[in-house]
């Protein structure tokens, strides 16, 4: 039996205020096949727990290391986000880009993107993202 593909979901830390849409986008990740991680549900616990940056992004980057994909929703334009897109890139993970259809992301974003998967409704994501899964197999 294969094992699921680790995917790394990185999403903005907003005081646990975005606690249902982050299980949300977890569960349509799972759904599609993935092994889901999340750093802000599954090491900070949708608390603040680091007070040094460098020790978060280096917590980041070694759960990055252990997945084989990042995803990345481009909607809100995220800038502390991408640094952790930039870091799976250089790490040759595959960096998938969700977004609403008619958001508009950087040529670069799209040069180190395995795919972007447009969406109207977020559960529009599961398909696009079943196939990354089976490509795999």
């Amino acid at each position: 039996m294969k094992t699921k593909p680790r995917i790394f979901i990185t999403t903005s830390f907003e005081e646990g205020g975005n606690r249902e849409e982050i299980e949300k986008l977890c569960e349509l990740v799972r759904s599609a096949g993935f092994e889901d991680f999340c750093f802000i549900r599954d090491i900070e616990h949708y608390q603040k727990i680091f007070d040094n940056p460098a020790e978060l992004m280096k917590g980041a980057k070694e759960e990055i290391e252990k997945s084989e994909y990042l995803l990345i929703d481009m909607t809100d334009k995220p800038t502390g986000r991408t640094i952790e897109a930039g870091i799976a890139y250089a790490l040759g993970k595959k960096v998938v880009v969700i977004m609403k259809r008619g958001t508009q992301i950087k040529d670069t974003t799209r040069g180190i993107s395995r795919a972007v998967i447009e969406y109207n409704r977020i559960d529009e994501i599961v398909d696009p993202l079943s196939q990354l899964v089976l490509e795999k197999l």
